[in-house]
């Protein structure tokens, strides 16, 4: 053992145990060789500095010595196990050190002994107190992530619920108004109630606009996308359409310009809703004393229809979620009187028809939106990313 008998001799001229010895010190492990008392025959020099002593302070002490009877009973069960199977045997130990609590990984190793039963074995030990305290904080990084994430899940799940159960259950209530006012108009009312009736039939029609939103984004976040039915279609005359069925005080506002006659295979029921979300914008948030211009153009065999109004700017921090749904708050107002899906379902129009919508805004040009459509457009999934 490593009690300076004697040995073989190297090139050095040093005794062997003594080669051994300063090895042994310089290695980064904590090595100790105990006896069955638990005593320590030998330890280096680092596996004294991690108990706060020197070697000389341990070797030919037991364990009840240094640090008292019963301590680290766990590592005790272990050594006298490791002596009556010998067999190897690998652990961790935990001891305060301080406040702190050290964690310390070793493996037992009993030395052969060719007269019986070992006698004495070898504890190899390493501080693994950071990485234990690095792997605590990743399993609750990652418990705080999976506890995040079944929130989101949660909340997405109740919010599809929500969409699909208030978009339903106010769609019959809704039928029966509109009916009872399409009575009201049939059998003749005073003209006294003219203005009341009117304002009655643009409220219901604000209404379907909700629930119309409601029930794409319910399609949408459940995977089903918009439903799209292409056919050929001339883009002036959606815009034509879409005029008409405006208000005459609004449509005086707005200047066409059709450039090229543009067509393709579009939906236009969805392209209706998508230039009349774009132009009712342009009205609500556009200077009341400036036209609103809308532009019919062909570029590089794609078809641009944009919609400009003068006035004040978007302001740069809107514009990154200005096409997200549910933006209301961060403008006044919202694009039909809803709840701020407007430019959402442009989007998801324009995504759907393999095109896209962009906008540019500044106080001196004013904001122009621009949605570009391929002129033989079919129905596209939209991946999940562009939801």
């Amino acid at each position: 053992m490593l009690d300076g008998r004697p040995g073989s001799t190297g090139a050095s001229g040093s005794d062997e145990p003594e080669l051994l010895r300063l090895a042994l010190d310089v290695v980064q492990e904590n090595i100790y060789i105990l006896d069955r008392e638990i005593r320590y025959v030998y330890v280096n020099l680092l596996g004294a500095a991690a108990m706060g002593l020197v070697p000389a302070q341990m070797i030919g002490r037991t364990m009840d010595e240094l640090f008292g009877p019963g301590a680290f009973p766990e590592f005790r069960v272990q050594v006298h196990a490791a002596f009556v199977t010998a067999a190897p045997a690998r652990s961790e130990i935990a001891f305060l050190d301080g406040e702190r609590t050290r964690w310390y990984e070793y493996s037992l190793s009993p030395i052969p002994s060719p007269d019986g039963p070992p006698e004495l074995l070898t504890c190899v030990s390493r501080d693994v107190t950071q990485r234990r305290r690095v792997e605590r904080e990743a399993a609750l990084g990652r418990a705080a992530v999976e506890d995040e994430r079944r929130k989101l899940q949660a909340a997405a799940e109740f919010e599809q619920r929500l969409f699909g159960i208030v978009s339903h259950d106010l769609r019959n209530p809704l039928a029966s108004v509109r009916l009872g006012l399409e009575t009201m108009h049939r059998r003749g009312i005073g003209v006294e109630h003219f203005r009341t009736l009117e304002r009655m039939e643009r409220s219901t029609e604000r209404m379907q606009a909700i629930i119309s939103g409601l029930l794409d984004v319910t399609r949408i976040r459940q995977g089903q996308g918009l439903p799209l039915t292409p056919e050929p279609v001339s883009l002036d005359a959606v815009v034509i359409q879409v005029l008409e069925g405006m208000p005459e005080d609004q449509v005086r506002r707005v200047e066409r310009a059709f450039d090229d006659h543009a067509t393709g295979m579009w939906d236009p029921e969805r392209l209706a809703q998508a230039i009349g979300n774009l132009v009712g914008n342009a009205l609500q948030h556009g200077d009341p004393e400036r036209p609103v211009t809308v532009r019919v153009r062909m570029r590089e065999g794609k078809a641009e229809l944009s919609v400009h109004n003068h006035g004040a700017p978007i302001p740069a921090e809107v514009l990154p979620g200005l096409f997200e749904p549910f933006q209301r708050g961060l403008r006044p107002g919202a694009l039909d009187g809803s709840i701020g899906l407007g430019l959402y379902i442009v989007r998801q129009v324009a995504l759907g028809h393999g095109g896209e919508v962009r906008v540019h805004s500044t106080a001196e040009e004013g904001t122009t939106f621009v949605l570009e459509l391929p002129a033989d457009a079919r129905v596209i999934p939209v991946p999940a990313t562009a939801r």
